[in-house]
């Protein structure tokens, strides 16, 4: 079938998934479910009719108000829609109509063999955008949206390469020889998805349960939870403050105590990091066979705590040297998720280009405040994390390979 066809198909579907990210964007902040009540007007509480919910088109031949008591509708709304429905054609062409990602459209292995995989990814950049809006409005990242995309890529992408899919693995060797030897598989699997060698594979494992034990003794209150007070103390900060300063939000508090706090949370990564020391000491050296699925398990594992890790060290260095909260804890859960879905090798470029976007996200608000003569809000760093991966996403194969010398030296852990 041609591509053409798949290429309306997923704009067509990525408009429907961008109208549920508008009510993912309005609820999940409010604790509000995301399936009940249906759709319906903030305003006037319609309930609405499923030709008042068709993606951009409902928002255009109503004039961007409310069918029932005509209240404008935030343009947020068709903007949502269309930018979603847009990266996931992008995504489509990139993937499958261009030589950017040649693995996806290698012949013989087009968008038939590789769906699932592109699905995963499609998944990421909803999330992305979720994340994107909300931290953006709110200054946080909603921790069930990062966990969502990580659950996916560690059910996902194992399971169809355990099945066979999308990879012909019959035809392939069964088996994965590490510490020494490339994986077992033509070329084209590079990049595709997650891998790690033997050493990676038990190190991750071994990191895993470290994590699980910091989160029990975390909830036991053993280990105690960081920034606990953060709520009481802004709270009695404002109440301070004169009605102006109030106005200015959240932006202008800063926590008393951010040094003591985060060295709390150096207590809760000691076990995963001994956890992953522990699991690379013990894994079997010599001729031991992997099979793939157990590879890209691993390599989910492994790139979901170096996500976690680049981020959360740079937190509490950060915080330690500047005597204020540096990154916040949504960016550490949203970057773990990224190193699950595109693997651990991919989380440096990611973790390295965001800055960048910081960088003109910072000149362009100079800028427009020296035009506007007005002030802008700063933006948090979640969105740019996001627009990193994005630039990953596409031109994984170009980043990756002028940072192979890089790579190589993490190569007994993971494939890159």
């Amino acid at each position: 079938m041609p591509n053409w066809f798949w290429l309306i198909s997923v704009t067509i579907y990525g408009g429907c998934i961008g109208s549920f990210l508008n009510v993912v964007i309005y609820r999940l902040p409010e604790g509000k479910s995301l399936v009940s009540p249906g759709s319906r007007c903030p305003s006037c509480e319609h309930n609405l009719a499923w030709y008042d919910n068709v993606p951009v088109l409902a928002w255009l031949w109503l004039a961007g108000k409310c069918r029932y008591c005509k209240t404008s509708i935030s343009i947020q709304y068709p903007l949502v829609e269309a930018a979603t429905a847009l990266m996931f054609a992008g995504l489509f062409a990139v993937y499958y109509m261009t030589d950017l990602r040649w693995e996806f459209s290698t012949p013989g292995h087009e968008f038939q063999g590789t769906w699932q995989i592109y699905a995963v990814h499609a998944v990421l950049l909803a999330g992305l955008i979720a994340s994107t809006m909300i931290d953006a409005k709110l200054f946080i990242i909603p921790r069930q949206i990062p966990w969502l995309l990580t659950a996916v890529a560690m059910v996902v992408l194992p399971t169809v390469v355990y099945l066979g899919n999308p990879f012909n693995l019959d035809k392939l060797p069964s088996a994965l020889h590490t510490l020494g030897g490339w994986i077992g598989a033509p070329v084209y699997l590079s990049g595709l998805v997650p891998r790690a060698r033997t050493m990676g594979v038990w190190a991750s494992a071994g990191g895993a349960a470290g994590l699980a034990i910091s989160l029990l003794l975390l909830k036991l209150k053993v280990i105690p939870l960081s920034f606990a007070d953060y709520d009481e103390a802004y709270q009695a900060h404002v109440s301070a403050q004169p009605t102006p300063a109030k106005d200015e939000g959240e932006s202008w508090f800063h926590y008393p105590h951010p040094r003591r706090e985060v060295l709390k949370e150096v207590l809760f990564l000691i076990l995963p990091i001994l956890g992953m020391v522990i699991g690379a000491w013990l894994a079997p050296r010599g001729d031991y066979a992997l099979t793939m699925w157990q590879s890209v398990l691993g390599g989910v594992m492994m790139g979901y705590l170096v996500g976690a890790g680049i981020i959360w060290m740079t937190r509490i260095l950060g915080t330690l040297a500047f005597g204020k909260e540096a990154m916040g804890l949504g960016d550490v859960h949203l970057l773990a998720a990224i190193g699950a879905v595109l693997g651990a090798g991919e989380t440096i470029p990611v973790f390295f280009i965001a800055p960048f976007f910081g960088l003109a996200a910072a000149m362009l608000m100079f800028g427009l405040s020296a035009v506007m003569k007005k002030r802008f809000q700063p933006i948090p760093y979640g969105p740019y994390l996001a627009g990193a991966a994005v630039i990953v996403m596409i031109f994984r194969e170009s980043i990756m390979g002028f940072l192979k010398p890089l790579m190589q030296i993490f190569d007994i852990l993971f494939m890159a």
